[in-house]
């Protein structure tokens, strides 16, 4: 007589309403958890990932201004021709972008003082002789294959971040200004210091360290033998503050007088 009641009690057994919020409860906290280690993998892995562009962009960067700074002023015909001759002199030169150069002759780098970070920091113009067939890069990373093999032609390239914070090659090769080219993003400062030999005692021993402006009033471009190049990249770290990160080259240039 009594199993139809036992039975009736144990089908209407169940959770009580708070074993079902403490149940809730402790998923939530799982899935919290489960959350923040996701939100903490993703935030590693872009920052990695930013980190891997950045020195990417880095290493285009330097690579391209070593190559073309180091090769200022150099000529293919040494016994040929003196320097002056295979770099005459040229007189202001005014880009559709608004940037200018102007050399005197046998001078084969040139820069100007920029005012702040971005579009109004520093520049600066390098000019060589490449031959068709020698292999010599311009600073968009072309070589020299116009004319009859072994014709010469006097390349001018000029490094300067644009308003987009892109660090940019112009190229005159004898034919007219090219567009800028975007050779590294987000870039927040560039600037670039000379060394040269003050004193005049012609040892090439660089003994000071000035700045395009600095240059130009003291005459002394034809005493440049180094250069040294500063890049600022902002980078976002993994909690979400952002620090520049700045690389600095010191580059020779290998054909001074």
């Amino acid at each position: 007589m009594r199993r139809p009641s036992i039975l009736r009690a144990v089908r209407q057994a169940g959770f009580t309403l708070i074993e079902l919020m403490v149940a809730i409860a402790i998923a939530l906290f799982l899935l919290a958890a489960v959350l923040n280690v996701y939100l903490n993998m993703k935030n590693t892995f872009n920052a990695q990932n930013d980190l891997a562009q950045l020195q990417d962009s880095q290493r285009l960067a330097l690579t391209m201004l070593t190559t073309t700074i180091q090769s200022a002023g150099y000529f293919v015909d040494p016994l040929g021709d003196t320097r002056p001759q295979a770099l005459p002199q040229v007189t202001t030169v005014t880009r559709a972008d608004g940037s200018s150069y102007a050399f005197d002759a046998g001078q084969g780098i040139v820069g100007t003082t920029g005012a702040g970070t971005g579009a109004a920091a520093d520049s600066v113009t390098v000019r060589y002789q490449r031959a068709n067939g020698d292999g010599l890069m311009n600073c968009q990373g072309v070589t020299n294959t116009a004319g009859a093999l072994g014709s010469v032609a006097v390349t001018v390239n000029t490094f300067r971040v644009n308003a987009n914070n892109e660090l940019t090659c112009t190229l005159d090769d004898g034919t007219g200004a090219g567009a800028p080219v975007a050779l590294a993003t987000n870039v927040s400062n560039f600037s670039v210091l000379y060394g040269v030999d003050s004193d005049g005692d012609d040892k090439h021993a660089v003994d000071t360290y000035m700045p395009a402006a600095g240059i130009t009033a003291a005459n002394l471009w034809g005493n440049v033998y180094t250069a040294r190049v500063s890049l600022g990249f902002p980078q976002k770290k993994v909690d979400g503050t952002t620090q520049t990160v700045t690389v600095v080259q010191v580059i020779n240039l290998m054909n001074t007088k």
